[in-house]
């Protein structure tokens, strides 16, 4: 019987991390993407300052920029040097120690598939609150490590394909937890699949959440 290898989760690399995404052929755009554009224009409006806290693939950055003036952070280099547009608003920056000063306050500063990247959610929550304008928000996206297949999986005894990336794990109710007690009111709670049961059971038939938030 083959040895198994333990399972570790974490990035070592940010640069190694996003060449094997690109070496397997996922870096493509994808319906979150827009589903985050279009929460940052209900909610930002025709025109606005927008952050993006972690650019990655860079779809998402390039959408919103079609809209708002549109600032980002990345952590790697060689995920920077992949895209096709204007990286002069990018820096290359590590979010564990916050987010860096652009001398400009957000509209709306998204953070999708992030949290789970850093050491201090809570404390990077708390802090994006001195970056925003007076009616600025959050658009948070995590994704959902109690999606119904993934508890199909436990009750079989198998785990789940939950991606290595994570270096913390938190379900919905506990991100929800968190926002309040970094000091944000939730305003809305979706999916970026627009079906009947992912509206009506998100927690449950959504692979991933997002969440407008606001400070309180």
């Amino acid at each position: 019987m083959a040895e198994e290898k333990i399972r570790t989760y974490g990035v070592d690399s940010a640069d190694n991390y996003w060449r094997e995404r690109e070496a397997e052929g996922r870096v493509s755009e994808k319906r979150v993407h827009r589903f985050i554009r279009d929460l940052v224009v209900i909610n930002v409006g025709d025109s606005g300052n927008v952050l993006i806290c972690g650019v990655g693939d860079g779809h998402e950055y390039r959408l919103c920029a079609k809209h708002f003036n549109t600032w980002g952070v990345e952590m790697s280099r060689y995920a920077i040097e992949q895209y096709d547009f204007d990286t002069h608003n990018i820096v290359e920056a590590n979010l564990n120690n916050g987010i860096p000063d652009f001398e400009e306050k957000f509209d709306a500063i998204t953070i999708s598939m992030v949290l789970h990247w850093l050491d201090d959610p809570e404390e990077f929550l708390s802090q994006a609150k001195s970056s925003l304008t007076e009616n600025g928000c959050l658009v948070v996206v995590i994704p959902n490590i109690t999606y119904y297949q993934y508890r199909l999986k436990y009750l079989f005894g198998h785990f789940p394909p939950i991606s290595a990336s994570h270096k913390n794990f938190q379900t919905p109710i506990e991100v929800e937890q968190l926002f309040r007690r970094a000091g944000y009111r939730i305003i809305e709670r979706l999916s970026s699949k627009d079906a009947i049961k992912t509206r009506t059971w998100p927690t449950l038939f959504a692979t991933d959440i997002g969440y407008v938030i606001k400070p309180l």
